[in-house]
């Protein structure tokens, strides 16, 4: 008798009993017999299916809201499917996961930050999987896989985690997904369709009950069978339902509350819908408490309409995603009279909303400084102005030369009657305490001052757009510059000309990123020796010419922003160039100046706009705007001296500070911080400068939005409902074998094995799964203490294996990125830009 033998009739002899649990555990485990086949996936012996796991490599968060990314590349030799998922995360830890199938990866490297959809996947985004800790598990139905590999535009898969939290120094993170994927063709294609409006609606305010629609008629080639569903909209929504509608029947596909944690939920049944039927979305808003009309958009002072759908439909020419933005009249006037009616409240998620909102901060205000300077100061037009590392400020002035119209000729050279340099001192030095000068310098070295930034050496540099150049002085200037970038007085396009640059932005690596702004409209980007290593456009010239005035980098979070000074908006991009986000607002019109980045708060922009055409009625002001979400977080002004051409502003480095210099009149002014309640910012922990290791990654700090967060669609009864599949899937693990009785021999041995220590069970269980999970196969991970990426040992996961599809909340702030849109559109929930002026 085999050892197969032998413990399958020693299950038969003592069923009912505790023992038969560990007895089919082992079964399991070293004789490959297997329970029978379930809705989650295929049984081993009808699918040649073969794991991956994609895990954090050891991740260390050290700010409140990161984001992580890792990566592995897809066989593109043939079709392949997943047909199960599961996460090993423990919520305490991961906020959330998402895992994306890619064309091209936001990156290459083993690990990087990834807040932004654009930083996760180059092209190609697409939604596969999503898991959070709010979220009830759930499964991919039997025979459904999603499509990945040859053909699909899914390259790559990328896994993105959230951490809410940062770690202690000492603890390292290696959250991930087992995916379980097979070369067989399953009978169903998992696939993903998205009700969303476009960027022409609009809410008006002061209105109770606001509707927004979306419909269209399906053009598919085969039946798909939606399973789930996922709402989303921002502050102002407060119900969204989704309907299928067949020969005029409308039939409830999901409704959900939009202010709940968001997550996928299952339908009460999987529903057809067949070529030329209907989908129909609406959203319903309350505006009551807004005085403006709200547009669609992506950013925080805009409103979304989305229904997300989940399905499965026919492998064999089945489409894998869809999507509409249509309105149909005809369909908007039979809406059911309850579309608009919201969900009755619900505490658990009530309660798991309100959650997301703890560990709020002040949020600081700048104050202006009156009386400051203490004494007036004698400046000609401003150029710019920075703070270094010390506090002290700067301020690059043109003494008494002049920009007008006479200038420049028509094609940017400087006229000769201004080719003769300053003769007065153009950079001073002030006490960031008294405003007074400290020191002065730069006579007889410039022709039309323009952009200062001072490095974190404390070099300056600067900007001449009459000269056409940049340059980098040691700290306190010098007679000569140990960089001098751009031919003197020779504007031009090619990779040795700048035609009037306006600022610069140096990372600590020594690399430096040029705004050649006037005339060019390009960033480029420098090695510290001064060779260039790229460029790119921010904007084709047009009729106004789309100045870039100002540029500033955030490091933490791996963007360059530009300001598009005549367009009034803000350009993101990732240090390579590729295009992140864009930031608009109205309140930046007439034109946006300047920008400068803190990586205080959990990274924000400072911003002020000006008015250069004197048109009335005009509000200038400075903006702090959270750079993830381009929400406007306040803004600030003088009180009894307004802003008159405010041309550039600085930032000190704690952020507490925030100085605005003008272009005309000498003015400087001075804006302190002062705290009020903001909920969308999260303080940073202490950081411990030990963990800054070879072997691990560091953290960025990505707030959370002070919008309320964002959908999850749920029911009273349907809480019940996956509380109970959940308990079910628990104690699913395997049946029962039948055989043939033993002899009286047999009988004897099932006896000695009812008299042996359930322990005994316990530890011969746990040695064959270490065994067969490869943490026996070394002394040496056990000596260097290496934690394998996947969940401590814990004897439930040993003995009751959940596989499948987890329900997920992802619980991201309103404003993130909502992740299942795949689109370059400027507009859309996944790459977070805005529409464009």
């Amino acid at each position: 008798m085999n050892l197969r033998d032998f413990l399958l009739m020693a299950v038969v002899h003592v069923r009912g009993t505790a023992v038969v649990v560990f007895m089919l555990v082992i079964l399991h485990e070293c004789c490959n017999v297997r329970a029978s086949p379930s809705s989650r996936g295929y049984s081993e012996a009808a699918s040649p299916t073969s794991q991956m796991d994609i895990f954090m490599p050891g991740v260390v968060p050290l700010k409140h809201d990161q984001y992580f990314c890792t990566g592995k590349q897809v066989t593109l030799d043939t079709n392949l499917y997943i047909t199960m998922l599961k996460a090993h995360a423990k919520m305490e830890d991961a906020h959330h996961m998402l895992l994306f199938g890619c064309e091209v990866p936001g990156s290459r490297q083993a690990v990087w930050g990834c807040e932004f959809l654009g930083k996760v996947c180059k092209t190609g985004l697409k939604i596969i999987y999503a898991w959070a800790r709010n979220a009830p598990p759930t499964t991919l139905p039997h025979d459904v896989g999603f499509r990945i590999g040859a053909g699909t535009g899914i390259n790559h898969l990328v896994l993105q985690v959230h951490y809410a939290h940062p770690f202690p120094a000492s603890k390292t993170d290696y959250s991930g997904i087992n995916l379980s994927i097979t070369s067989l063709t399953p009978k169903y294609l998992a696939g993903i369709w998205i009700l969303a409006a476009d960027s022409t609606q609009r809410i008006p305010p002061d209105r109770k009950k606001v509707h927004i629609d979306v419909e269209c008629q399906v053009n598919i080639p085969k039946t798909i069978y939606p399973f789930a569903y996922r709402v989303h909209t921002h502050t102002l929504g407060t119900v969204v339902t989704g309907y299928r509608v067949k020969n005029g029947v409308w039939t409830l596909l999901g409704k959900g509350n939009p202010q709940w944690p968001q997550a996928f939920y299952p339908m009460d049944q999987a529903y057809a819908v067949n070529d030329e039927d209907f989908l129909a979305a609406r959203c319903t808003y309350d505006s009551t408490d807004r005085e403006r009309v709200t547009k669609i958009g992506s950013t925080a002072n805009d409103e979304m309409c989305n229904f997300y759908i989940m399905y499965y439909t026919d492998a064999q020419g089945g489409q894998a995603y869809g999507e509409c933005s249509n309105y149909i009249q005809e369909l908007t006037d039979h809406f059911p009279m309850d579309s608009d009616v919201p969900l009755p409240p619900n505490p658990l998620l009530d309660e798991l909303h309100e959650a997301g909102h703890d560990g709020a901060i002040e949020m600081p205000v700048p104050k202006i400084v009156e009386e400051w300077p203490a004494s007036a100061l004698h400046l000609g037009d401003v150029g710019g102005i920075a703070v270094d590392g010390r506090q002290s400020v700067h301020v690059f002035h043109r003494s008494h030369r002049m920009w007008n119209k006479l200038t420049f000729d028509e094609r940017y050279n400087l006229q000769n009657s201004y080719r003769k340099p300053i003769d007065g001192d153009t950079v001073v030095t002030l006490d960031s305490g008294t405003g007074s000068i400290v020191s002065q310098w730069g006579a007889n070295l410039f022709y039309m001052p323009h952009g200062i930034t001072i490095d974190t050496h404390g070099n300056v540099w600067l900007t001449d757009v009459g000269s056409h150049q940049v340059y980098k002085f040691p700290a306190g200037g010098a007679a000569q510059p140990l960089l001098t970038l751009g031919v003197h007085f020779e504007p031009g396009r090619d990779a040795q000309h700048f035609c009037q640059p306006s600022d610069v932005a140096v990372h600590s690596s020594g690399e430096f990123y040029v705004a050649d702004g006037y005339c060019n409209s390009r960033i480029m980007k420098f090695a510290a020796d001064g060779s260039l290593i790229t460029q790119w456009p921010v904007a084709v010239p047009e009729r106004i010419n789309p100045v870039i005035h100002s540029i500033t980098l955030a490091e933490d979070k791996g963007l360059i922003c530009a300001v598009v000074r005549m367009k009034t908006l803000i350009n993101c991009y990732n240090l390579d160039g590729s295009f992140v986000q864009t930031i608009q607002h109205d309140e930046f019109k007439p034109q946006l100046f300047a920008i400068e980045y803190s990586s205080n708060f959990g990274g924000v922009l400072y911003a002020v706009n000006g008015n250069p055409s004197l048109q009335s009625g005009v509000q200038l002001q400075g903006f702090t705007i959270n750079i993830t979400t381009g929400e406007i977080l306040n803004t600030w002004k003088p009180l009894a001296k307004p802003f008159q051409i405010p041309h550039d502003l600085a930032i000190s480095p704690d952020g507490s500070t925030v100085f605005v210099a003008e272009l005309k009149n000498s003015n400087i002014y001075k804006f302190q911080a002062e705290s009020t309640k903001h909920q969308s910012v999260r303080k940073d922990a202490p950081v411990d400068t030990a963990a800054h290791k070879n072997n691990v990654v560091q953290g960025v700090a990505i707030p959370i939005a002070s919008q309320t967060h964002t959908a999850k669609v749920h029911t009273i009864n349907n809480t019940t409902k996956l509380r109970a599949n959940l308990e079910t899937d628990n104690v699913k693990e395997a049946d029962s074998h039948q055989g043939a009785a033993g002899d009286m021999s047999a009988s004897m041995i099932i006896m000695a094995l009812l008299a042996v220590p359930v322990l005994l069970m316990i530890i011969i269980t746990v040695f064959i799964r270490l065994k067969r999970q490869g943490r026996l196969n070394g002394i040496q991970s056990w000596m260097t203490g290496y934690q394998p990426p996947s969940d401590k040992f814990n004897l439930g996961n040993i003995l009751n294996r959940h596989h499948g599809f987890d329900r997920v909340s992802t619980e991201e702030s309103d404003h993130e990125i909502d992740p299942l849109r795949d689109s370059d559109s400027d507009v859309d929930e996944y790459t977070s830009p805005v529409t464009k002026a």
